[in-house]
């Protein structure tokens, strides 16, 4: 091997000097270049280029699945250091191999086999492997929408309960942008289900029980788990972790009901952002919900909303929904007003209108969802007959 790979190391005082010793024995195809004092100074080191190889405790708190990720993305392999029984754990997270501490030419044979390895392309390299699959998944919905409060939150609410009359149902609150299932149904606003769950992501697998766990009970068949405590907080919770957690709760409830913020409709940028997780939602999904205001604004805001879904390419059932629907906004005849406005830039489209119906509100005040005992109003009939059709296929 004539290339000389660059070598960080990350490892407890005990096992450190022998790695580095047997690591300089190997100067014809390994370097060490840097012995860091935390996984921020790794993750540096990788982004300048210095090195593509680290050795690092896998008892490390910070050896998370993003951590990795983000190693992974400027093209640099990892080598924990652990004992044979953690080897699931961490090969699951994402590290390039797993030997034992006290073995320093193990490490070594581990690092040499890294560099042989058919590297992938960077642009490539920081997407997470897809959540195991399930033996008997369940489907994902997810409520998106245009931006100016078209109602999602509502109506992923009370499409979850109406899933809920027929089978198992989930919902999860997923908008990092404005978290508000809990406010809307009266949760406890001081823990979030979601958070919980992605630090147990960023850990290691995921499993329904866990999705349990942290979910709340609302009824015999809905549990909801709810979103982030502050909106501020939102990189508590990553792309990676998502999927991991909709890939659990595909294997604990037979539909699944996520509620997502509207996104910026730009391109995906370098580093964290807030629209990861809507992104990772929509990549994931069965089945879409696009849910848009019933007056100009919102059927305007609409348009750029569905071209910019068509350049995504993704083949999977998409609903529209327009919500409160009245004469009022848009004139004596608001269906036919508004197939001409939509057929304009989605032709053929068909979609489903929920009107304008005080019965939401007082749904509302008394912290329920459309569906549940007590809200009977025209708006919940809608969102059920609606339900009723996705059922037999999803």
């Amino acid at each position: 091997m004539s290339a000389v790979h660059g070598v960080v190391i990350l490892a407890d005082q005990r096992w450190e000097a022998p790695i580095i010793q047997a690591i300089q024995s190997r100067s014809d195809c390994l370097a060490i270049v840097r012995r860091c004092a935390d996984l921020a100074e790794v993750i540096a080191a990788a982004r300048a280029g210095i090195a593509d190889l680290a050795v690092i405790d896998g008892a490390d708190p910070d050896l998370t699945s993003d951590a990795l990720a983000s190693l992974r993305s400027v093209g640099m392999s990892v080598v924990a250091l652990a004992p044979h029984e953690e080897r699931s754990r961490l090969r699951t997270l994402g590290v390039a191999s797993v030997a034992a501490p006290g073995s320093p030419d193990q490490v070594v044979n581990s690092l040499i086999a890294a560099t042989r390895a058919c590297r992938p392309n960077p642009t490539m390299a920081s997407a997470p492997p897809p959540p195991p699959e399930p033996t008997r998944p369940g489907s994902v919905l997810a409520v998106w929408g245009t931006s100016g409060a078209p109602g999602r939150t509502t109506l992923a609410a009370g499409i979850a309960t109406a899933f809920a009359t027929h089978a198992p149902t989930l919902l999860i609150d997923a908008d990092t942008t404005n978290p508000t299932i809990a406010h809307l149904l009266g949760l406890p606003v001081h823990a979030s289900g979601l958070s919980v769950l992605a630090r147990t992501a960023s850990r290691g697998p995921l499993t329904p029980e866990d999705v349990v766990g942290a979910s709340v009970r609302r009824s015999d068949n809905l549990r909801i788990v709810t979103g982030l405590v502050t909106p501020h907080r939102w990189r508590e919770v990553s792309r990676t972790s998502i999927e991991a957690i909709l890939g659990a709760a595909r294997l604990c409830s037979r539909y699944t009901v996520v509620d997502v913020a509207a996104t910026s409709l730009e391109k995906a940028t370098r580093g964290a952002n807030r629209d990861d997780v809507a992104l990772g939602v929509l990549e994931r999904v069965d089945r879409l919900v696009i849910a848009a205001r019933a007056d100009i604004v919102g059927i305007n805001r609409l348009s750029f909303l569905a071209r910019w879904w068509d350049e995504q390419g993704r083949d999977i059932p998409v609903d529209v929904i327009v919500n409160r629907v009245n004469a009022d906004a848009i004139g004596p005849r608001p269906v036919a007003a508004l197939q001409a406005a939509i057929g304009a830039f989605m032709p053929g489209r068909i979609f489903h209108t929920v009107n304008e119906d005080p019965g939401v509100a007082r749904a509302s005040l008394r912290a329920k969802a459309l569906g549940e005992n007590g809200t009977r109003c025209v708006a919940a009939d809608a969102l059920e007959a609606i339900v009723a059709q996705w059922v037999p296929t999803l």
